[in-house]
């Protein structure tokens, strides 16, 4: 009896001595991160899943559309759409999103559907103008390995998706959207995709940190998981 019992508490004691190794090896401790505003509608889903994994981990999430400065703002990673700033920083890209060129059934019952691209120069187009530089968003038709920019008569230029989305649900125009962002509208019928078989544009984000840093276990995971999981459900 004496001998079960002292067996016992040293299994307990083994158990115990295992489960404080993988707390102390489970990454811990506050993930700083910026990201355009855009960046909630990928981020937030897939954040549950990722929290359930790595409950030590906490975030300070930073969503505004002012460029982002690693540097000067003190961020461990960013999420950013479109180039890459320069070469101090290290690079994870994730997977891709296809952009559609969307219209309501509303804009279509008043204005008519556009049949070819060179039908678009007869519609009202919402142009999405990046917050920072200012530059136009220019998707393209791709067909046989060429690229050609789509050409749009821009009745509107916003330079938030939001309200492009917002525009295009209200019968303003014609809007390219991320998948992404129109998915619930485009289900539901609120939105109706336009030449989809001329028009073939897709995107992705990165996941970028300055590589003067040390990668941390926490950073690393974080990545890695985003890497996998990003637009899983798509």
């Amino acid at each position: 009896m004496f001998h079960e019992r002292c067996r016992r508490v040293l299994e307990e004691l083994d158990d115990a001595q295992e489960s404080l190794q993988r707390m102390r090896e489970m990454p811990r401790g506050l993930i700083r991160l910026s990201s355009p505003v855009i960046g909630q509608h990928v981020l937030m889903p897939a954040l549950p899943a990722f929290l359930a994994r790595y409950p030590e981990i906490e975030f300070d999430l930073d969503f505004s559309d002012r460029g982002v400065d690693l540097i000067d703002d003190g961020a461990d990673v960013a999420l950013l759409m479109g180039p890459i700033p320069d070469n101090r920083f290290m690079v994870r890209r994730l997977k891709p999103y296809r952009h559609l060129l969307c219209a309501s059934p509303s804009y279509l019952q008043q204005f008519g559907e556009p049949k070819a691209v060179s039908d678009l120069m007869a519609h009202r187009g919402i142009g999405f103008r990046f917050p920072d530089s200012g530059r136009l968003y220019e998707h393209t038709l791709r067909r046989s390995r060429s690229e050609l920019p789509v050409r749009h008569n821009h009745f509107m230029t916003c330079n938030s998706l939001e309200a492009v989305r917002e525009a295009v649900i209200r019968g303003i125009g014609i809007g390219c959207l991320p998948e992404f962002l129109a998915k619930d509208q485009l289900s539901s019928g609120t939105l109706v995709p336009l030449l989809t078989d001329i028009i073939d544009v897709t995107d992705q984000f990165s996941l970028v940190w300055p590589s003067s840093r040390h990668l941390s276990p926490k950073i690393r995971v974080f990545v890695d998981f985003m890497a996998r999981h990003l637009f899983a459900s798509e």
